[in-house]
């Protein structure tokens, strides 16, 4: 008698194990989905805007860039050592957030 209990004891315990195990598998499944989800729509929207920045022409930076190799090495150097490079990269860091800020609706920030 206690054998067939044990029995249908243990069958629904197996059959609660096996249920955990799908509800378990069923869940990682679509939390997979939905990452792959994510990364398939960031990877088109970063793939369109590499597409619109390939297609802005650049052959005018190409060409001032070479006007930096006639400039005497002094002169080179000494705009090295006040920082130049630096100033360039805060002016251009500034004016990329402020474009960056004009995106957000209400928020024009003296413009």
């Amino acid at each position: 008698m206690f054998d067939v209990i044990e029995a249908i004891w243990e069958a629904i315990i197996g059959f609660a194990e096996w249920i955990f195990g799908l509800v378990k598998a069923v869940f990682t499944a679509v939390w997979d989905m939905a990452v792959d989800l994510v990364a398939y729509v960031l990877d088109q929207i970063l793939g369109f805007v590499v597409g619109l920045l390939n297609a802005i022409n650049v052959a005018a930076f190409d060409a001032s860039i070479g006007a930096w190799g006639a400039l005497p090495g002094e002169v080179i150097n000494v705009l090295g050592l006040i920082g130049l490079a630096d100033c360039f990269a805060i002016v251009a860091a500034a004016i990329g957030i402020r474009l960056i800020l004009q995106l957000i609706p209400f928020v024009r920030l003296g413009s």
